[in-house]
Order: structure tokens, then C-alpha cells, then sequence
């Protein structure tokens, strides 16, 4: 165990992985943890015959404190038989499994979809900080295709000049119909002071009768404070952030255990959409496999990872299993069952229904 005197100095971390974002807890809490059965029995003569009720224990202990260890996830998975994934909907086909996260994005996805709506004369800005790889892009691209008679631009600032910049955002102002523009990556660029200084007039584009909504994403600073303050430094930073209004500020938070699974299932379903392949049901190994390697960590990573599974998967066949996610022959089958066989043998041949 690594400690650290606070979540952003964990975050800080050379070593630091988005897969362990279930561990981070204040030391007190793992100390109680730690004093549970699992551990402090070891020695006991019959620690073995009570080994299931002591990871029982552990687990109830990590649900207390708000958190699960992926590696021990497999309760989640092994209860899990049927998932309806518009449960779990946002938008369009951006989901998010804990209910306070996807609340909080449904009231952001409400706030940007209002600001399309109608003319408010209003500056309709916002802000969302997220770690990278947290699907933010993903998000906003769901809100714009939920809606009719829009026009979409994403403008990613770490990809252009500022000739390309500036010709981009001339375009977005001069749409015909109301216009959601994305600015992603709107921290890149710090050593330059073009960014912000050609960005800052256009977020006034409402007050003059204009009709755009501008998202403006970023990822650094370890949290949307740490964002701002650093965008604040920056050459007509402090503007910029004055058009924002409070209430259109958010955070999209890091991918939990369950938001993989989820992600995971619907690139499942979509992947095979465009194969021709009708799939039903996914094996929980398979799932459990995915969810804690820490080489799938994000949102894209999942989607190609998906893809290449499901077009193993044989003609007629409606399910993907376990085999399907590996090429022929690689090693890195063998290694996982041979790691995780005495906690999650109960996984195999046991299929998740999905719809």
C-alpha cells in the first residue's frame, strides 16, 4: 500500500492508474479495514474454513466506505444476470452506473439542451474538467445528436493553430442554426497567449443576439478548481472564466468498476450492430476480465478492445465469451484464469443477459 497526503498527491503519482481510482481512501478508513477478519485471522488454525464469510466481511467493510476494490469485484459481476442499459442512460448512449453521477449529467446534459433551445440573450458557456479518458468528449458529442435542427463543432485547441482556430470559431458564429461548439482540450496551449484572447470575445456571441452554446473542456489540474486556477494564470484566463456561470461548471467523474462494465456491454451491442451480429449475452468472466485490467482504463481503449471481440464471435452464435476476447494462442488467457481461478470460477460459463 502507497500512502499520500491527499487524493491530488495520489494523483500526482508517476505510477499513479486511473484502474485504482476505488483505493484512494483516507488512511484512517483502510487502518479500519485492515483490523477486519481477513487480516487480522490469518494465523488462526481454521482461517481457511472461514475464508468466504472473511471476504464477505471485506467486502460489507469497502461498500461502508463508499468504495469497492476492483480485484474483489467479482460479487458484482457474479450477481449481476440481467442488465437493461437504459437504466443507466444519460444521453443518447453515454452511461454512468452510480445514480449520483448520472443525475449530475443529466442535469448538465438538461442545462446545455436549454440553452439550445430557445434565444436567452445570455452568455450559455460552460465548463467541465474530467481525467482524461473519461468519456467527456463522448458526452457532449451524445447531447448534440440527441437534438434536432443544431449545428455541432468540436474544436480541439491541442490540434490547431491559431489561424485554423480562429477561422473555426469565425464558423461557428456564423451558423445558421443554433450552434453547440466543444472547446476540447481548452487548458492546452499554456505557453501561448493567442488561445485565449481570440476565444474570449466569441463567448459574448449570445448578447448580441448570436445563438451558441460553448462547452469548454479540459483535463489538468487533478480536479475543476486545479483547472481554473491554472487557466486563471494564463493571458486573458480570468475573462474567459467570468463567462462561465457558476451553475454551468461540472465534473465528469473517473470511470468507476460498474461504468466499465456498462461502457463495455454497450460497445458490446454496438459493435455488433454494425457486424450484422445479434448478441444477448455476455460471459461474467469475460466481464470481470475487462473490468479489472488496468491496459482498458478508458472509454476508448474499451471500444477498439470490444470491436476485435465481437468479430470473433462465430456467425449464429448470440453470445461473446470469455475466448472471444483473446486472439488464438495468447498467453495473456491462461495468465488471467490462472490468476483469478480460486475467486471467480463461479464466473464461467454464467452469462449476463443484455438489452
Amino acid at each position: 500500500m502507497n500512502l499520500f497526503r491527499s487524493e491530488e498527491h495520489a494523483k500526482r503519482w508517476p505510477l499513479y492508474s486511473q484502474a485504482t481510482e476505488d483505493y484512494i481512501l483516507p488512511v484512517a478508513t483502510w487502518a479500519e479495514i485492515f483490523s477486519g477478519p481477513l487480516f487480522t485471522e490469518r494465523l488462526s488454525a481454521d482461517y481457511l474454513e472461514h475464508g468466504e464469510e472473511y471476504v464477505a466481511a471485506y467486502h460489507d467493510a469497502l461498500r461502508e466506505a463508499g468504495k469497492s476494490s476492483p480485484f474483489w469485484q467479482y460479487p458484482l459481476i457474479a450477481e449481476m444476470d440481467e442488465v437493461r442499459l437504459s437504466k443507466f442512460a444519460v444521453v443518447g448512449a453515454y452511461t454512468r452506473f452510480d445514480q449520483s453521477v448520472l443525475n449530475d449529467l443529466k442535469d448538465a446534459r438538461n442545462r446545455i439542451s436549454a440553452g439550445l433551445g430557445e434565444r436567452t440573450g445570455n452568455r450559455e458557456n460552460h465548463l467541465v474538467w474530467a481525467a482524461p479518458g473519461s468519456g467527456k468528449t463522448f458526452f457532449v458529442e451524445q447531447v448534440a445528436g440527441s437534438l434536432d435542427d443544431i449545428d455541432y463543432y468540436e474544436l480541439n485547441l491541442a490540434r490547431l493553430d491559431e489561424a485554423a482556430f480562429q477561422g473555426m470559431l469565425d464558423t461557428v458564429i456564423s451558423a445558421e442554426k443554433p450552434a453547440l461548439c466543444l472547446i476540447d482540450e481548452c487548458d492546452a496551449r499554456p505557453e501561448e497567449s493567442w488561445p485565449y484572447e481570440l476565444l474570449m470575445p466569441h463567448l459574448d456571441t449570445n448578447l448580441g443576439g448570436g445563438h451558441v452554446v460553448f462547452v469548454l473542456a479540459g483535463s489538468s489540474g487533478f480536479s475543476l478548481d486545479g483547472m481554473k486556477q491554472r487557466m486563471s494564470t494564463r493571458n486573458k484566463g480570468n475573462d474567459v472564466l467570468s463567462r462561465v456561470p457558476a451553475e454551468n461548471q461540472f465534473v465528469v467523474a473517473p470511470m468507476s468498476f460498474g461504468d466499465r462494465v456498462l461502457i463495455v456491454l454497450s460497445q458490446f451491442l454496438s459493435a455488433a450492430r454494425k457486424l450484422g451480429h445479434d448478441i444477448q449475452s455476455v460471459e461474467k468472466l469475460g466481464l470481470y476480465y475487462i473490468a479489472v485490467d488496468s491496459r482498458l482504463a478508458n472509454a476508448r481503449q474499451l471500444q477498439e478492445f470490444a470491436t476485435r471481440a465481437v468479430g470473433r464471435v462465430p456467425r449464429g452464435d448470440d453470445r461473446i465469451k470469455y475466448d472471444h476476447l483473446f486472439t488464438p494462442g495468447d498467453p495473456e488467457n491462461k495468465r488471467f484464469w490462472m490468476e483469478v481461478s480460486t475467486v471467480a470460477r463461479e464466473l464461467v460459463n454464467s452469462y449476463v443477459q443484455v438489452e
